[in-house]
């Protein structure tokens, strides 16, 4: 009895809690391998969580990298724009000034022709006038100093009455230019010896001439007649006055007839 006594005494010091110290120490391990088992875990989360954001943080960084590619590069846009702009505003304003340039030009353009054209129609009107008044003053001319008013026949007629003109004379503003006709009319009538010394086909004033046909002039007056004279006016638009002087020193001595230059 003491002996049994003895071996359950000795048998419960190797035992706690009812287990032994080997099923104590596999307990201790298999505790052991779950709390490294949890901590496993625990760091493979993290692991994992760390991974997810380095990855969300990747991303964030490209997807920041793209907005500010995507931002340079609606800048670089911005700018190349507001610089189209600027030179279209400066196109527009040259477009602008030369347009308003042209309106001036045309505007001067316009007002010199209305005004060439006023001075046109001021030039035609005094040309009509004085024409009017060239044409009165010949038709004056003609009737104060016409045969009929000279009351002397011509030196010189057809055999049908009609006169024969001795000489051409041209009217210029500086004097007068004689000439005869072609063909010599009476070429052998001795009146020509007194117009010899008439210089032909030269300019010379009224007064020379006036001279040198005054013995053929003599020789009307003995006659009772005057020589047909042909008159060509050359005298300028702004000189009638000086055209009229001319016409009456020549009706004192001839019997004018005015015809055209050609």
């Amino acid at each position: 009895m003491t002996r049994r006594l003895a071996d359950a005494q000795g048998y419960r010091r190797g035992m706690v809690l009812g287990l032994t110290m080997a099923e104590i120490m596999l307990l201790l391990v298999f505790l052991m391998l779950l709390a490294s088992a949890a901590l496993l875990f625990r760091h493979d989360d993290a692991t994992s969580r760390l991974a997810a954001e380095q990855s969300a943080q990747s991303k964030a960084s490209e997807t920041l990298a793209a907005a500010e590619l995507a931002r340079s590069a609606a800048q670089a846009q911005t700018q190349a724009l507001e610089a189209a702009l600027t030179e279209a505003q400066a196109a527009a304003a040259r477009a602008e000034d030369g347009r308003n340039f042209a309106d001036a030009a045309l505007t001067r353009q316009v007002t010199i022709f209305h005004a060439r054209t006023a001075e046109l129609a001021k030039a035609q009107a005094d040309l009509q006038a004085i024409t009017g008044q060239n044409a009165q003053m010949r038709a004056e001319l003609s009737r104060l100093h016409g045969n009929a008013g000279s009351g002397l026949p011509y030196c010189w007629t057809t055999p049908d009455g009609r006169p024969i003109t001795a000489l051409r004379v041209q009217l210029r503003d500086s004097g007068v230019i004689a000439q005869d006709p072609e063909p010599r009319p009476r070429a052998d009538d001795p009146a020509w010896a007194s117009l010899a010394g008439l210089p032909r086909n030269t300019l010379m004033p009224i007064e020379g001439f006036m001279a040198q046909t005054a013995a053929f002039v003599a020789l009307s007056d003995a006659g009772h007649c005057r020589f047909a004279v042909d008159v060509i006016d050359g005298t300028s638009a702004a000189n009638k006055p000086g055209y009229k002087g001319l016409m009456n020193r020549l009706w004192g001595s001839f019997l004018l007839h005015e015809i055209s230059a050609g």
